[in-house]
Order: C-alpha cells, then structure tokens, then sequence
C-alpha cells in the first residue's frame, strides 16, 4: 500500500498519475532509476508527501545487511535531499 500525504490530505493516486503525466513529477519508476545504486533492497514504504512547498518521494528500503533506510527525494528532479538510518 502506498500512503501518500499532501499538506495534511492525502493525495489520490489519480493527482500523483495527473502530475506525472503533466511532468510536474517524476515517476517512481524514473526516481529509481536515477537512485538504483542507493535504493537497492526491499522496498518497505513508499510515500508522496509536500515538504516544504516541494514534493517529495518518502523511501524507506531495507538493506541486505538489515539496515532500513529512509530517502526523501525531489519528486521533480530525482535528487536525494535526505537520506537517513530509520531505527
């Protein structure tokens, strides 16, 4: 399931669709292609969130030595702003 939060309401999958096809965003397929090396492992939650006026891909992947990270990505460039060990 993806959970996807926009200013405190969540966003449909139709609106992430509709800003993908108008090129506002990216798609997560192209997000991860640009970040493969870092989002290698088990996908574990994927959001779509507005931080700070920007939307922003939320990642969270498990690594094969158990690590979890968390990825916050420009979900218009596909430039890593935050990457961080999720405890």
């Amino acid at each position: 399931m993806i959970n996807q939060t926009f200013a405190g309401s969540d966003i449909s999958d139709a609106q992430v669709r509709e800003w993908v096809a108008a090129g506002r965003i990216m798609s997560f397929v192209d997000i991860y292609a640009i970040n493969k090396s870092r989002l290698e492992g088990r996908l574990l939650d994927l959001e779509v969130e507005q931080e700070d006026g920007e939307i922003v891909y939320e990642i969270e992947v498990l690594r094969e030595d158990g690590e979890v990270r968390e990825f916050h990505i420009d979900a218009a460039t596909g430039a890593v702003l935050k990457e961080e060990r999720d405890d």
